[in-house]
């Protein structure tokens, strides 16, 4: 799998030079391009796509750089790099379809690269991994190593409006708050209440979250 780290950025770079190439062919076209006496490029709907375009490249070569700069520091993972060859090979493939579409019936034509870039991306989607293996290896470390900075949802109290006038903190200080399970709410008492006054759990179900033992 090490070897993955060092070749799937490459991948990622050949997707990010394509959709490159394809964007700046759109962009000499859509400017020389007139329909109805206005270039392409005047349409706002041409622009929007051209920008997306754009941003989806530039998103491409930061994740790539990002993978190959951990193969340099020697701290490269596997992760990294599936993450670099799905977007990239992925993006690739959207962008120069939109770039196709950009040249409307001259795009399939050989008088233009734009299909022969075509054909080229949609190898990157299956070379060196499919998008498909590059997905379960993102989702096995989500659903196995990935470590959540946030607390579980059961555990966020939600204060209520008639409480947000002070910090949490300060407004249960020397006092216990439970927490129900269903919907947030939050309750202060020594014991938790009989049931929840907006969505009716039974106060058994309560779960003290202050103070934090």
């Amino acid at each position: 799998m090490k070897t993955f780290d060092r070749t799937r950025p490459v991948i990622g770079s050949f997707g990010v030079g394509a959709a490159r190439s394809a964007m700046e062919f759109a962009l000499h076209y859509t400017k020389s391009r007139h329909t109805f006496g206005s270039p392409l490029v005047n349409y706002q709907a041409v622009q929007f796509k051209l920008a997306e375009m754009f941003t989806k490249i530039e998103i491409a070569r930061l994740l790539t750089w990002k993978a190959a700069a951990e193969v340099d520091q020697g701290t490269a993972t596997n992760l990294t790099a599936s993450i670099a060859k799905l977007y990239a090979s992925e993006a690739a493939f959207e962008v120069v379809s939109d770039a196709l579409q950009l040249f409307a019936g001259f795009g399939y034509t050989k008088m233009y690269p734009i299909e022969k870039l075509l054909r080229d991306v949609r190898l990157l989607r299956i070379y060196e991994g499919t998008s498909e293996i590059q997905h379960l290896i993102i989702g096995g470390h989500l659903f196995g190593s990935y470590e959540p900075v946030m607390p579980p949802l059961d555990e966020v109290p939600v204060i209520r409006a008639e409480d947000e006038s002070e910090e949490f903190s300060e407004s249960v200080a020397g006092k216990t708050a439970w927490r129900c399970p269903m919907c947030g709410y939050v309750h202060v008492g020594d014991e938790p209440p009989e049931a929840c006054p907006y969505c009716f759990v039974p106060g058994k179900g309560f779960k003290k979250v202050w103070p934090r033992d």
